[in-house]
C-alpha cells in the first residue's frame, strides 16, 4: 500500500482527500501579528472574510517541525509513501521536504519514498493528487512514481480574480494598472507555467473571462471529455457554478468538482478568485 502526503496548496474536496487517506500539511498564514494554519486554525471562509475587512495575509511554508513529525511517522510505519508538493517556484516547501526526507531515510533506509515537485497549485494540484492516488490503487510504487513524474507536464490551470487589488498588494500588478483595470472592469487571466504564475490575457468583464476560460480549454478536449475537472473559488460559489454550467455545455467531463480555494493561493488573489484545474492527457 502506498501512502500519500500533500500540503494545503492542493485544493480538492476534503472528503476525497480523506477517502484516499491523504495526510495534509498546512501552510502558515500571517494576519497582522496573528499566526494561523491553513485549514486548521483558519478556514478559507474566515480568511476571505478577513480580507474583505482589509486584512492583507501573508503565507509561509509548511513548518519544519510539522514535516519532521509527518515524515517520521511514515518512515516508522514502513509503507512506501509519496509527498506531492506545491510548486517549488511558489514556495520553499519542496526543497525543505527533500532535505528532511533524505536525512530521515538514512535512519530508515528500507522504506521507499518520493518527494515530488508537482509544479502545480490550487485545483491543478488538487486534480494531480487525486489522479495519482487513484492510479496507485492498481499499480506498484515504482509505476506510480513514474506516472507522477510524467504527469507534471500535463496539468493545466487557469485563474481569474474579481478585483486586481489583491494582486497589486502582492506585486503581481502595479497600482496604476489595478486602478485603471478597476475603472474599466479589466480582469486578468493567469496560468501556471513551469510552476510559476504567469499572466495570460487581460479581459473586460466577468462573463467574457469565463467564456475565454472555456475557449482555452479546447486544447484539452480529448482529455477533458470523460475525465475529472476541479473548479476552485474564493468565496464565490455562484460564479463557480456558472463556470461549471459553461463547461458542461461545451464538454462532457466525467465530473466537475467545486471546492473553495485555501490560503496558499487565496491569500494572494483574494475573494472572488476563480481557478480551474484540468489535464491535457486522457
Amino acid at each position: 500500500m502506498i501512502r500519500f502526503i500533500t500540503d494545503s496548496g492542493a485544493d480538492a474536496p476534503k472528503e476525497l482527500l480523506n477517502a484516499y487517506d491523504f495526510t495534509v500539511m498546512p501552510f502558515g498564514v500571517l494576519i497582522g501579528e496573528d499566526t494561523f494554519f491553513d485549514g486548521e486554525s483558519i478556514s478559507p471562509l474566515e480568511l476571505y472574510a478577513k480580507m474583505r475587512e482589509g486584512a492583507a495575509p501573508k503565507t509561509f511554508q509548511v513548518e519544519v517541525s510539522r514535516m519532521v513529525e509527518v515524515f517520521t511517522a511514515h518512515f516508522k510505519q514502513g509503507d512506501p509513501f509519496i509527498y506531492l508538493a506545491f510548486s517549488s517556484e511558489l514556495s520553499g516547501t519542496y526543497q525543505t521536504a527533500t532535505m528532511l526526507a533524505a536525512e530521515l531515510a538514512e535512519i530508515y533506509p528500507d522504506v521507499p519514498y518520493a518527494i515530488i515537485d508537482t509544479k502545480t497549485a490550487s485545483t491543478g494540484q488538487g486534480l494531480f493528487v487525486l489522479d495519482v492516488a487513484e492510479y496507485a490503487k492498481t499499480h506498484s510504487f515504482e509505476e506510480t512514481k513514474t506516472y507522477t513524474e510524467q504527469k507534471i507536464s500535463t496539468v493545466r490551470h487557469l485563474f481569474t480574480v474579481e478585483s486586481l487589488e489583491y494582486l497589486m498588494r502582492g506585486g503581481r500588478v502595479s497600482r496604476a494598472s489595478a486602478f485603471i483595470g478597476g475603472l474599466l472592469s479589466i480582469l486578468p487571466l493567469l496560468t501556471v507555467e513551469d510552476g510559476k504564475l504567469i499572466p495570460k490575457e487581460k479581459i473586460r468583464g466577468q462573463k467574457k473571462v469565463m467564456n475565454r476560460i472555456v475557449e482555452w480549454m479546447e486544447e484539452a478536449r480529448p482529455a477533458i471529455d470523460g475525465h475529472r475537472i476541479i473548479i476552485g473559488h474564493g468565496d464565490s460559489l455562484e460564479r463557480a457554478e456558472q463556470l461549471k454550467q459553461l463547461i458542461e455545455a461545451q464538454f462532457s467531463p466525467s465530473e466537475v468538482l467545486i471546492t473553495i480555494a485555501g490560503a496558499a493561493i487565496g491569500s494572494h488573489t483574494g475573494p472572488g478568485l476563480l481557478v480551474i484545474g484540468y489535464d491535457l492527457t486522457a
